[in-house]
Formats: C-alpha cells, sequence, structure tokens
C-alpha cells in the first residue's frame, strides 16, 4: 500500500482508465486523493467513459451541458454522464408521456384530455445525499406536483387528480396551489419563507428559472430551492427502507418537464 500512495496523480490516472465506471466509483471512495485525483481527470479519465456510455443521438443534445455551462462545472464529461444515467430516459411514466424529440432530459405529456399522469427517474435513493434541477413551464396547469416517489406509485390516472400527491407512495411540492402534499393530504403551505416564491399566496413557476430538489436519504429529509434561495424543509421523516425516486405529475397538454441531475447538494 505504501508503494501506491507514492504514485503521483499521472500514474493513478493511467490505472484508472482501464477500470470500469463501477470500480472506478469505489476508488473513489478509498482515499481523498484518489476521489480528488478521480474528480479532476475529466479530460483524460471521464471523457472516454462520457463518449462509452452516452449514445451518439444523445449527445446531440445540448441541454445539460448548457446548464452545466452557467453552473460552472469543471468535470463536464462526468457530469454529463451522470445526468444521461438519471435522465427520464430510462424511468418509468405515463403511457400519456414520451421524450419530447428523444431528448432524454425533457419529458413532454401529450395532450390527453381527462388523464392525470406521473413520470419518475430511472434511479432511486436509499442512502447519501442528492440534488437535481428542474425546469417547468411557465404554465404548469391546475394539477402540477414535483418531489419524490417509490417504484410503487400508480403512473396514471382517469381525470384531473393531484397524482403524485395523492399517493401514499408520493410526496409532493402542488406548484399550483404552493402547497405540500402527502396521501391525498395537504402537508402544510410551501414555499416556507412567505418573503419569497409566493405572489398573493401563489407561487408562480417560470420557464426560465430552475427549481432545485434536494433529498437527504441519510437523514430523511426533501426540500426545494429557487435561484439559489432556501425555501424551507418540504419533508422530514420520509422512508429510506426502500428507493426514492425523482417524480413529477401533470394534468396540462403539452407540458414539458426538463431535469438534469447534479448529484450532492451544495449546502450553504
Amino acid at each position: 500500500m505504501e508503494a501506491v500512495e507514492k504514485l503521483s496523480d499521472a500514474n493513478l490516472i493511467a490505472i484508472f482508465q482501464y477500470i470500469s465506471l463501477r470500480d472506478l466509483a469505489r476508488c473513489s471512495c478509498v482515499c481523498k486523493k484518489w476521489e480528488k485525483c478521480i474528480y479532476n481527470a475529466d479530460q483524460k479519465l471521464w471523457k472516454r467513459h462520457y463518449h462509452e456510455g452516452v449514445p451518439e443521438d444523445a449527445r446531440r443534445f445540448s441541454t445539460a451541458k448548457e446548464f452545466f455551462e452557467k453552473t460552472g462545472e469543471k468535470s463536464m464529461h462526468r457530469a454529463l454522464l451522470r445526468a444521461y444515467l438519471h435522465s427520464w430516459k430510462f424511468g418509468q411514466k405515463s403511457e400519456n408521456m414520451d421524450l419530447h424529440q428523444r431528448n432524454p432530459y425533457v419529458l413532454h405529456r401529450k395532450p390527453v384530455a381527462q388523464s392525470s399522469d406521473l413520470a419518475r427517474a430511472s434511479r432511486g435513493f436509499t442512502r447519501g445525499q442528492h440534488s437535481w434541477s428542474v425546469l417547468w413551464p411557465t404554465n404548469p396547469g391546475s394539477e402540477a406536483l414535483l418531489g419524490v416517489a417509490t417504484r410503487d406509485a400508480a403512473l396514471h390516472s382517469k381525470g384531473y387528480v393531484p397524482l403524485l400527491g395523492d399517493s401514499p407512495c408520493g410526496w409532493a411540492w402542488h406548484l399550483g396551489k404552493s402547497q405540500l402534499m402527502h396521501n391525498g393530504r395537504m402537508a402544510g403551505s410551501y414555499p416556507r419563507n412567505d418573503t419569497f416564491g409566493k405572489q398573493q399566496g401563489k407561487f408562480e413557476p417560470s420557464n426560465k428559472v430552475w427549481i432545485t430538489v434536494n433529498l437527504d436519504m441519510d437523514r430523511g429529509m426533501l426540500w426545494f430551492e429557487r435561484k439559489n434561495c432556501f425555501l424551507g424543509s418540504a419533508f422530514s421523516n420520509l422512508p429510506t427502507s426502500e428507493p426514492l425516486y425523482p417524480a413529477f405529475s401533470a394534468v396540462f397538454g403539452d407540458t414539458q418537464v426538463t431535469m438534469i441531475y447534479t448529484g450532492q447538494p451544495i449546502y450553504g
């Protein structure tokens, strides 16, 4: 082990580039030096994994790249690969939803009447801290909900209902009513901070302002941010015995919801 500790970053990268993505993740947990080395080796290490893991038809979309450029992401290929693996492409969704022009980051709800539809991302979480950003249209419709769900949450219901919040398997922010919902019950007004995000008691989504969703599975907590402003704790005591997935439900025709997974939340 002493000989390994003396290896330079260049030598470590030369070794790391021959191992699988799963083993690379394990190596990043060995020590701070390896973690930093792996994270910073974007061009020499992550670029190859990005091109191998993301098909060409998905790489042509600039949605995630433009997002990370605005946030100043330093390990671009790593961030793009991670966002793709957590995208809508591999998740479960109502039959009334599809990828917008095959863009893995943008989900489109078809203009179907008397229908409530839900989608959840491809990967659920049972531990750790996770963050993803969502871009919702200015007109969200009457029943627009954003949050998390278990794999048992229904993907479709007849009529216009707050599907994600109606379910015992979902925890959601009702954007139209500025309320939190779980198991068919209102769980309090939201945002918690009355000086932000509410106009005459109503939250106004924007197709230019991202909503950040933060999930801490180690503490069972969910909260939201907008324009880098903490909106207050949304849910606590979330179940940690089964995976929770990024999710949303909508009823408005032609709604397009964009999601970019970013990893751990930025505290402070």
